[in-house]
């Protein structure tokens, strides 16, 4: 299958983004106007122009050039028609693929309450980003940023029977983040789309079951944008619960890092990431100079313990660059790893004596730490008269050795032989939670199992008749304003977005030239009435009262994808093609004899203008041949012929500068079509190629049948 790069039909067709087909239109004068049945770009609201490229914008710029929103405050955005349309598109893909296990559709609100947010036990660890309010009566409010809480007290509220589980429950609303710094547009806002997909079971085992089917599904959902993406294991964070995945599409501008091996496939989150354990440095027979030891400092949430991580010193690495600070993170569960200088937090809490050290050491260096422990600044030396309480961290739950490197290109992969490790830039837009009894044991959403004919998933998980069973939850998110940015941010190029077919604004937009209006209503409803009504297509005709020039600037803002054509269309588009082909050739031929007489007119005024004083004499023509002398009433007063049949006298300096304009003006003209007449070529010969694939794939096809 061919790599086909194509935007612009009925105009320049340029090669682009290898995801299908595009097709674009363009126009010199504008198509009379569509009837009701089709769609118009006069019918719907597109601002662009008027915001000036800056030379490395990302992909935010483009939509906001392209018309498809606008920012109304720090990290809050306004969606335009056109930006509408892909977040509807991404909806609907989203309803497609949620029917497909069974979920049904409904709407939670957006406020929520802060006394249910502490019964959850969460309130406090999410504060700092949370839009708080009150009511005309002192109630403190929220608004959402997620709806764990109120789907666990609606569901508690009317589910009392295992016999109403399995259920599924998703929604696709708006979601509100106090982020400290907004950035990259819809990457990182204040408000936000979100669909929340919401699972309930009676048994871990068909949790886990659930769990399997909607991973499946948001795999086929990522397939569908046909767009590179990453399923990586991931932590659950503030969300709770032991199986968490996120699905990444790799970005240079994402602020995810994402670990992959490029023989098994492992994949994971950098926070979660691991390596394999590492071999020790040292067999204890001799002791390191402690300057082989590094350290890093971190503080305790309650600033009553200091944290000591302890790792080899490799060569020009820093004590930020070369450690992971997720691996002390795991084994020190109570870090707080977001303060950059700890010591006089710690410092603050010595008096209590209370405090504490705790001593993180990499497997690497266990066997002779105790040997040069009083060689190590274990306390900084302003601090060493206080007697503080020691402990040693050297080994993972499972007994282990800590590896508290961080993962670099080319590591060797902790699950196989043979893998090496790649580090990958990405952004996060799906996350599936397996959350366990985190939300139904603290709000009360339980069953009660029957005494007698339990179901036989709760005997197999040895569940006690007669008892009440909280409710296993899964919780299932996609960020819809997350996957329109991102898109955005990956597939722009210098000349515009590009867009997968299944979220373009439109498929196909045809931009017709004046004598080819009857022929794009021909083409419109041909590949918008598709094979037999089955496979149309999503057509727009831009009928705008606009240049030539403009529309074609506009069109690159906004490449509309098309991954298939029948060979029926691409024999249409070909054509459509070759008769643009003509007509463009025509008029360039005409533009440019135009400006050949402007310049043979500039060159006359000059020489008029260099004239010696007093020299008035000049041949006047009688016939083609036949010249007579004659004299100039009024040498520095010529006639100039404007352009539409008029002649109007102006100065030589003037007219000078009237010549002037109209040859630079032709010259840009020329161009811009030049340009436009050599895309149509290279596309004309894509097409062709196209049709001739489409041609021999269906011949194999019939002789396989044969």
């Amino acid at each position: 299958m061919i790599d086909t790069r194509i935007a612009r039909i009925g105009g320049s067709l340029i090669q682009r983004g290898p995801w299908g087909v595009q097709l674009r239109a363009l126009s010199v004068t504008s198509l009379a106007k569509a009837d009701s049945q089709r769609s118009a770009l006069s019918t719907i609201w597109v601002p662009t122009g008027g915001i000036t490229a800056n030379e490395d914008e990302f992909g935010h710029g483009k939509l906001v050039r392209g018309g498809f929103l606008r920012q109304a405050h720090s990290g809050i955005f306004q969606l335009l028609p056109l930006g509408l349309r892909v977040q509807d598109k991404i909806e609907k893909l989203i309803d497609k693929h949620m029917r497909s296990v069974g979920a049904s559709r409904l709407s939670l609100s957006t406020i929520s309450s802060e006394e249910l947010w502490r019964k959850s036990d969460r309130l406090e660890s999410v504060a700092p980003e949370l839009f708080r309010l009150k009511d005309r009566k002192e109630t403190p409010l929220i608004l959402s940023p997620t709806h764990e809480e109120e789907i666990t007290m609606l569901v508690a509220g009317i589910v009392n029977s295992y016999k109403d589980l399995p259920i599924r429950l998703y929604q696709i609303t708006r979601k509100y983040r106090d982020e400290r710094r907004p950035r990259h547009g819809l990457l990182r806002s204040r408000e936000f789309l979100m669909k929340d997909l919401y699972t309930f079971d009676l048994t871990t085992l068909e949790a886990v079951e659930t769990y399997r089917q909607v991973s499946a599904a948001y795999r086929a959902f990522f397939d569908e944008l046909k767009l590179p993406y990453l399923v990586a294991e991931a932590s659950s964070g503030d969300m709770g619960g032991d199986l968490s995945h996120e699905y990444h599409l790799p970005s240079s501008v994402g602020e995810d890092t994402v670990i992959n091996c490029d023989s098994c496939g492992y994949t994971a989150n950098d926070e979660v990431a691991t390596l394999r354990p590492p071999s020790t440095a040292y067999d204890g027979s001799e002791s390191p100079p402690a300057s082989h030891f590094r350290v890093w400092r971190g503080i305790s949430k309650d600033r009553k313990a200091l944290i000591n991580a302890w790792y080899p010193r490799s060569s020009g690495a820093s004590a930020e660059s070369g450690l992971n600070l997720h691996a002390v993170k795991s084994a020190v569960p109570e870090l707080d790893a977001t303060i950059e200088d700890p010591l006089p937090l710690w410092g603050a809490s010595l008096e209590s004596g209370t405090t504490k050290v705790i001593n993180v050491v990499d497997g690497r260096l266990v066997p002779v730490f105790e040997s040069v422990r009083d060689q190590l600044p274990l306390l900084p030396e302003d601090l060493q008269p206080y007697q503080v309480e020691y402990s040693t961290i050297d080994s993972t739950a499972s007994g282990g050795g800590l590896n508290l490197a961080r993962i670099t290109d080319g590591d060797a992969c902790p699950r196989c032989e043979e893998g090496a490790l790649k580090i990958h830039r990405a952004l996060e837009c799906g996350h599936t939670f397996q959350l366990g009894t985190r939300y139904s044991v603290p709000l009360d959403a339980c069953v009660t199992i029957p005494r007698s004919g339990i179901p036989a998933a709760a005997a197999e998980e040895g569940l006690i008749p007669g008892s009440r069973i909280p409710l296993q939850m899964g919780c299932h998110g996609v960020g819809v304003s997350r996957i329109f940015g991102a898109v955005a941010e990956i597939l722009a190029d210098e000349q515009g977005l590009n867009w997968p077919r299944a979220i373009a604004p439109f498929e196909v937009a045809i931009i017709p030239a004046s004598d080819l209006a009857e022929d794009s209503l021909r083409i419109y409803d041909l590949l918008a009435a598709g094979d037999n009504s089955r496979n149309g297509l999503d057509v727009v005709l831009d009928d705008r009262q606009r240049s030539f020039v403009w529309k074609m600037k506009d069109a690159d803002m906004h490449p509309l994808n098309l991954d298939t054509l029948e060979p029926q269309q691409l024999a249409q588009v070909k054509k459509q093609l070759d008769e643009e082909l003509e007509h463009l050739t025509t008029s360039f031929a005409q533009l440019h004899a135009a400006q050949n007489k402007f310049k043979d007119c500039l060159r006359c005024v000059k020489s008029r203008a260099a004239a010696p004083e007093g020299s008035n004499s000049v041949l006047v023509p009688l016939t083609n041949s036949l010249y007579v002398r004659g004299e100039l009433a009024d040498a520095d007063t010529v006639l100039v012929d404007v352009g539409t049949g008029f002649l109007v006298e102006k100065k030589l300096k003037s007219a000078e500068k009237f010549y002037e304009s109209k040859v630079e003006e032709l010259g840009n003209n020329l161009k811009d079509l030049e340009v436009i007449v050599q895309r149509k070529q290279t596309n004309a010969r894509t097409i062709e190629e196209v049709l001739r694939q489409k041609i021999m794939a269906g011949q194999g096809q019939g002789d396989q049948q044969a």
